[in-house]
């Protein structure tokens, strides 16, 4: 049962990464938002980038520069490409 748990919040997890990215690329910030941000919280750098990207300009979210770079600057300490170039 506790695999099965698991495995199903990893699958859920994965959705809601790849649901939110394929948003943020159809400019749907807010539902993007929503589905990236829980797996910002638990590291994932693509996601930390956009949540960063997306407080950074406003997108589906009130414009906050010190909570981007809060996020941005968490995916680039892992190494995400565009968190590392801004």
């Amino acid at each position: 049962l506790w695999l099965s748990l698991l495995l199903t919040s990893c699958a859920i997890s994965q959705f809601n990464f790849t649901e939110g990215i394929k948003c943020f690329h159809n400019q749907n910030y807010r539902q993007a938002f929503i589905r990236l941000k829980p797996e910002a919280d638990r590291g994932q750098p693509d996601a930390q980038y956009a949540i960063g990207y997306m407080y950074y300009y406003g997108k589906g979210v009130v414009e906050n520069k010190k909570e981007a770079w809060v996020w941005i600057n968490r995916a680039a300490a892992q190494g995400q490409a565009d968190a590392v170039e801004a």
